[in-house]
């Protein structure tokens, strides 16, 4: 069976529950075991597997249990725990051909868990769908990022905003964290300029939606999160401890075009 598009998932999202219960029994196995939102349909009817908020936070919980020796016994509490199995987790990035191939691979590697995560989600339809209609990605997200090309990312969408004249050709510095405390790895970027309260909202607003075609949302938690969100600060407020950030230059009309100050030569934002 085919998987269901997006649009119709959120039209089903606010029907009755038999509706919604029936609507989760004719999912594509491989989309019950990557629930809610870690596949994504490719041109010619191609599946590509995706890190879900469960999956990040498995594979920690695996690594953890390989580093304390816990062998065969530790993957069994892990199954008590309903943690998705190991063969899903290892499936992030792998390509199938088509959906029937990407259910038929799901159903031999996890065949029994795959069935007790079906009744799960049938226990409370609705609200799993709901769940999966909070995810969305943009045309261009890419799953490799890092700190200096999330940073990279930023600044040029700003420079790009900033030559729109959509945000104050201001003196920007950019801040880049990972949050990767909890499951997926999240990018924190913070903005330092000196413009007023109104003006700094504005500017995060402006970002927020122009950052959509490289960003998604994942749920977390039963709410949908960016995987790159902006704050947007004054320029007095102090940045993150040294070595939990990578730190980008102040640029803006003082520069010159299409040059950023060297990180080595940081100055205070005028």
């Amino acid at each position: 069976m085919r998987g269901l598009s997006d649009k119709l998932l959120l039209s089903f999202a606010k029907i009755g529950r038999q509706a919604a219960e029936e609507l989760i029994d004719r999912l594509p196995a491989y989309q019950v075991a990557l629930w809610p939102d870690g596949w994504e349909l490719l041109p010619g009817g191609a599946v590509r597997v995706r890190d879900t908020h469960a999956m990040a936070e498995a594979r920690r919980w695996y690594l953890l249990a390989e580093r304390n020796q816990a062998g065969a016994r530790g993957q069994r509490l892990m199954a008590l725990h309903g943690v998705v199995p190991r063969a899903v987790v290892d499936l992030k990035g792998r390509r199938f051909a088509s959906e029937q191939v990407a259910s038929v691979a799901l159903n031999l590697v996890a065949g029994d868990w795959l069935r007790l995560r079906r009744c799960a989600l049938r226990a409370a339809p609705c609200e799993a769908l709901a769940a999966r209609a909070l995810a969305w990605s943009g045309s261009r997200h890419s799953a490799s990022e890092d700190a200096r090309s999330v940073g990279g990312l930023v600044a040029e969408v700003l420079r790009a905003c900033a030559a729109e004249r959509l945000i104050p050709d201001a003196r920007y510095r950019v801040d880049v964290r990972a949050d990767d405390g909890y499951g997926l790895t999240l990018w924190r970027c913070r903005l330092r300029v000196a413009l007023d309260p109104y003006a700094r909202a504005r500017v995060a607003d402006v970002l927020g939606v122009a950052l959509i075609p490289w960003n998604r949302a994942v749920v977390r938690d039963g709410a949908a999160v960016p995987i790159v969100s902006v704050e947007v600060l004054g320029p007095g407020v102090v940045g993150w401890a040294k070595g939990r950030s990578t730190d980008y230059p102040l640029f803006g009309a003082a520069t010159e075009a299409g040059q950023v100050q060297s990180a080595a030569t940081t100055q205070d934002i005028r």
